[in-house]
C-alpha cells in the first residue's frame, strides 16, 4: 500500500508527533546490523531442530519443510539433499506476526517486516493503493514488505474523530444514503469497515460529534451485506456495548474509561466480539523508552522508528490510569472467553510499525494471558477473526510466514524480541534498516 502516503504526512497526522520531521537521527552509536545467516534461494527450504509454536500452542521440537512459499511439512521431516537446511538450533519458530490495528505509511511495511510482523490490519487510511496491497498478498514472490488488509476510509462525521487539518475525505451527513457510502467503500477496496464512535475524549477535553444510533446500526447492517466485518473504534465502555448491540464485530481498542464489570463484559462475550486492546497506545511511552534501551531491539531499528520511539507523548494533568484499567478490562474480556486480538495503533502515541507490537505482548501477558496466549493474539486469533484463512499457523498448506526467535518465547514474552530470522513467502528477510 506504499507509497501511497508519505512518511513526513503520517508522522504530522500522529498525535503528539511533530509535523516537521520525517525521520530522526540515527543514533551515533547503532550496533553494526548485519543481515542474517540465508537459506533463501530456489529449490525447498528445510528449518530444522526447532521448537515450534504453531499459533495456538507449543508442538515440541521438529522441523518446518518449506516448498514454493507454502509450509509442506511440520514435525520429524528428514533432510534430504535436495533441501537447503537451515539449523534453527534449538530455537523457537512462531507464525509471522499479525499486527490488527495499524496505519500504514511510505516504509512503514518494511519496517514492520524486520521485526516478524508480516501482516498489518490497517483501521484508518488512504485507499489508494488497495488494489495493489491485495495483489502484493496474494502473490507468494519474495516480499520486502509486510501484507497488509485495510478499512479504506473509515465512517465518521463532520467534525467528528479524527480531527485532522488539512485532511478531507468523506463523512457521513445526516443525508447520507449510508449503503452507498459503505459501497463506495467496497468499490475502493475496503476489506472491512472501520467505524467511528467516539463522542470525545475525558475531560477536559471537549466533546465530539459522532455517529447516531440509528447511523451506527445502519453502517453496521450494510457493512455485512456487503460481505464485510465492521470494526468500532470506542474507548469507552457504554459506546462499547452500543457497538456490539448494533452488531459490531469487533472493538478496535479496549474500553478504559472504566473498569467493565461482570454484565458488561457477560454481554460483549455473548454479542461473539473480539476485542483489539491497543494498550501499547496508552502506556505514554514507557513500552518506547524500554525498546530503545534494549539492545536486541537497536540494531534493527529504521531512523523512522527511532523516531517515533522517541517522541514524548503530551502530557494531560489528571490523566486517568488508562493502561491500568484498560489491562483490567482485558484480563476481565480474557476470563470471560472474548477473543483477545494483538494491535499497537502505530504509528500514533510513541509506537512505531513492527517494533511495538512486542511491547503489546508484554503488555497482553502483565493483563493476565498467558505467554502462548499473547502468542496467538497475534497469529492465529486474527487470522479466525478476519478470515485469514492462509497464515496465522505453522502448518502444512498455509503461507511460509516465519519468525525464529532466541530462547521460548511461550514461557517468556520477552524472547520474542530476540529475533534470530525471518521469512515472508519462504524467503530470508534481510532485516538491515534503511539509511537515514
Amino acid at each position: 500500500m506504499e507509497p501511497r502516503t508519505s512518511r513526513r504526512r503520517v508522522l504530522s497526522l500522529a498525535s503528539g508527533l511533530a509535523v516537521a520531521a520525517a525521520a530522526s537521527p540515527v543514533a551515533a552509536s547503532r550496533a553494526a546490523a548485519a543481515a542474517p545467516a540465508r537459506a533463501g534461494g530456489p529449490g525447498p527450504l528445510l528449518i530444522r531442530d526447532v521448537r515450534v509454536f504453531d499459533g495456538l500452542r507449543p508442538r515440541g521440537r521438529g522441523s518446518v519443510l518449506v516448498v514454493d512459499g507454502l509450509i509442506a511439512a511440520v514435525g520429524d521431516v528428514p533432510a534430504s539433499p535436495r533441501h537447503r537446511v537451515y539449523d534453527g538450533g534449538g530455537r523457537t519458530l512462531l507464525p509471522g506476526l499479525i499486527d490488527c490495528h495499524v496505519h500504514a505509511f511510505e516504509g512503514s511495511a518494511a519496517d514492520a517486516l524486520r521485526f516478524g510482523v508480516t501482516t498489518e490490519l490497517e483501521m484508518f487510511g488512504d485507499p489508494a493503493g488497495l488494489p495493489e496491497a491485495r495483489r502484493r498478498r496474494r502473490s507468494t514472490a519474495p516480499a520486502r514488505r509486510a501484507d497488509l488488509w485495510s478499512a479504506g476510509v473509515g465512517v465518521t462525521v463532520p467534525g467528528g474523530h479524527p480531527l485532522q487539518p488539512g485532511w478531507d475525505f468523506p463523512r457521513v451527513t445526516a443525508d447520507t444514503d449510508i449503503d452507498r457510502f459503505v459501497a463506495d467503500r467496497v468499490a475502493e477496496g475496503s476489506d472491512f469497515v472501520k467505524v467511528i464512535l467516539e463522542n470525545g475524549p475525558p475531560p477536559p477535553r471537549p466533546p465530539l460529534p459522532t455517529l447516531t444510533g440509528d447511523q451506527l446500526r445502519r453502517v453496521i447492517a450494510a457493512a455485512h451485506r456487503h460481505g464485510r466485518r465492521a470494526v468500532v473504534h470506542t474507548e469507552k465502555l457504554e459506546l462499547s456495548l452500543a457497538a456490539v448491540r448494533a452488531g459490531a464485530d469487533g472493538l478496535a481498542h479496549v474500553f478504559w474509561d472504566v473498569e467493565g464489570g461482570p454484565d458488561g463484559v457477560a454481554e460483549i462475550r455473548r454479542a461473539g466480539a473480539f476485542v483489539i486492546p491497543t494498550l501499547s497506545v496508552v502506556d505514554w511511552g514507557a513500552g518506547a523508552k524500554d525498546l530503545l534501551a534494549d539492545d536486541r531491539i537497536t540494531p534493527w531499528l529504521s531512523p523512522t522508528q527511532e523516531y517515533l520511539l522517541a517522541q514524548e507523548p503530551p502530557d494531560r494533568p489528571g490523566r486517568p490510569d488508562f493502561l491500568g484499567i484498560g489491562s483490567a478490562n482485558v484480563r476481565r474480556l480474557h476470563a470471560a472467553g472474548v477473543p483477545i486480538l494483538a494491535g499497537t495503533d502505530a504509528p500514533v502515541r510513541a509506537n512505531a510499525n513492527g517494533v511495538s507490537m512486542l511491547v503489546e505482548l508484554g503488555h497482553l501477558v502483565r493483563a493476565g494471558l498467558s505467554p502462548s496466549a499473547a502468542l496467538a493474539a497475534a497469529t492465529s486469533v486474527p487470522a479466525r477473526a478476519f478470515g485469514l484463512g492462509d497464515r496465522g499457523r505453522i502448518a502444512p498448506g498455509l503461507r511460509a510466514d516465519l519468525v525464529l526467535v532466541d530462547g521460548d518465547p511461550t514461557t517468556d514474552i520477552t524472547d520474542a524480541r530476540a529475533i534470530a530470522a525471518v521469512w515472508k513467502n519462504g524467503r530470508a528477510v534481510d532485516r538491515t534498516p534503511p539509511p537515514e
